[in-house]
This record gives structure tokens, sequence and C-alpha cells, in this order.
């Protein structure tokens, strides 16, 4: 009997962070942790004066969601630095998740990065915000770097065999 896919593992996630004035795009280095956060779409009232019971409403604009990206901090991993500075300076970035369903890797050209088949791909625009790291017994150093994004989230699903 043939084994029977259950879904994609976290493990082999890749992430790619695209930054600065003149664009770089680095691939991070041991990210523990990423939480998207949920989007939520606001509300118009369009309630008529004589209705007397319920409101009404139809769907407004969305709200991206908050959420952030963990690592376990080493001050010898220059792309975990490079995310500690970039927070601090409340840069907003593109973050480009490639699935662990693939092994192909992005590119930059100009400022415009590219995500070739063969892997699925998630991307968003993020303001990274400044945080403090976590210290707890029996435990490795750690940071959860907020960011509230400032796009949806796109998934671009790998459909090659």
């Amino acid at each position: 009997m043939a084994k029977v896919e259950r879904g994609v593992l976290s493990q082999g996630t890749k992430v790619w962070i695209k930054h600065g004035d003149t664009p770089e795009l680095t691939k991070m280095v041991c990210i523990t942790g990423i939480q998207l956060g949920d989007d939520s779409v606001n509300d118009i009232d369009d309630t008529c004066l004589e209705e007397e019971n319920t409101t009404t409403s139809v769907p407004g604009l969305t709200t991206p969601g908050e959420g952030s990206i963990s690592i376990n901090t080493d001050p010898k991993n220059a792309t975990h630095m490079t995310l500690l500075q970039l927070a601090d300076e409340k840069a907003v970035v593109e973050v480009f998740i490639g699935w662990s369903d693939g092994t192909v890797e992005p590119t930059l050209a100009t400022d415009t990065v590219t995500l070739p088949e063969g892997r699925t791909w998630t991307s968003f625009v993020t303001q990274l915000k400044d945080t403090n790291p976590t210290f707890e017994p029996n435990d490795l150093v750690k940071h959860a770097v907020p960011m509230k994004r400032q796009s949806k989230a796109i998934t671009a699903y790998n459909t090659t065999p």
C-alpha cells in the first residue's frame, strides 16, 4: 500500500527578508517560528433608521494581522543581528517563506524578488517592531520579534509534481 501524504512539514521551511534602501535579500538562518496573525474585516454599518431590532453591515477594508518571527538569539548569527537591527529601526520589509515542499530559492534583480515554481511560497510586507529578549530557566535566550503586516499574506501553492 502506498504511503499517504498528510501535509507539508514545517521542518525544511526557509525564510528570506528583503530590506534596505538598496534592496538586499537575506536568507535567514535558524528561524524557530513565524506567526502571521489573522486578518480581520471591518464592518461598515448600513442600518436603516426604520430598523427596530437588528443592525446590518457590509464588509469594509481588511486589517492585516499582527504576528512575530521567533529566534533562539545567537549574537554570532549575522542574520539574527540583522533581524534585531531591522526591528530596532521599525523597518518595513518583505518576507518570503519557502515551504519545505521544494528547494528552489528566490532571486533578487534590481528591487524585484522572483519566486520560482517548484515550492510553495507565502509572502507579505510587514513592519518589524523592537522587542526584548526573554530569559527562562533551563532554556535558550529568545526573541519573538513583533510584526504588523502591511499587506495580505499571499500563498502561491506548489503545483509541480
